[in-house]
């Protein structure tokens, strides 16, 4: 049995999606609905009553929308950057929908028992990244997308070389260990010390 059913967002959950994540506004209508029905899909099967009370990751309150926000916000940033300093040339509407995507699956990986968030059963069986990936794929998602989605966590064995993941990767980070950081625990950079 999947951990997932596919979702159409209703007018307000539309609304709060819209809310949480403002940049789904300047993508391409066709991408912006992906992400919409996909953040529905994963938000309607997860336990989360609202958006912003899942988390970034267990042991921490982080919002996991604000986290996301923070790592579009900085990957335009970085895209802006790389192209100024380096020429380098970025599909714009692909990565802001790699950014916006790139943790839904966390929606199903933390689950909320009581006032409790747990790792879920699902967390323990398919490794973060993939389970958002096969939606993707589900949906009908570009396979670039699929492919930075699957293959972003920290510890994925093998990461892709096209710019999009490139600045996924440097704002997912940035991002993260300053969620971490504001939750008393070790940031990415730290780990492994």
């Amino acid at each position: 049995m999947k951990s997932y059913a596919i979702a159409r967002p209703d007018a307000a959950e539309r609304e709060e999606l819209l809310e949480a994540l403002p940049r789904i506004a300047d993508l391409s209508e066709a991408l912006g609905e992906l992400v919409c029905v996909a953040w529905t899909t994963m938000w309607k099967s997860s336990t989360h009553t609202r958006l912003a009370e899942a988390p970034f990751c267990l042991g921490s309150t982080y919002p996991l929308v604000k986290h996301v926000g923070e790592v579009a916000e900085a990957g335009l940033a970085l895209a802006a950057r790389a192209e100024a300093m380096w020429g380098m040339k970025v599909d714009m509407d692909r990565l802001l929908a790699i950014l916006l995507l790139h943790d839904i699956d966390k929606l199903l990986l933390y689950t909320r028992t009581g006032t409790q968030i747990v790792a879920s059963e699902v967390h323990g069986r398919i490794q973060h990244g993939v389970l958002g990936a096969l939606l993707l794929a589900e949906l009908g998602a570009d396979e670039a997308i699929v492919a930075a989605v699957s293959t972003h966590a920290a510890n994925a064995p093998f990461r892709g070389v096209h710019p999009e993941e490139f600045i996924l990767h440097y704002a997912d980070m940035f991002c993260a260990d300053y969620a971490l950081f504001t939750s008393d625990l070790p940031p990415f950079f730290a780990k492994g010390r």
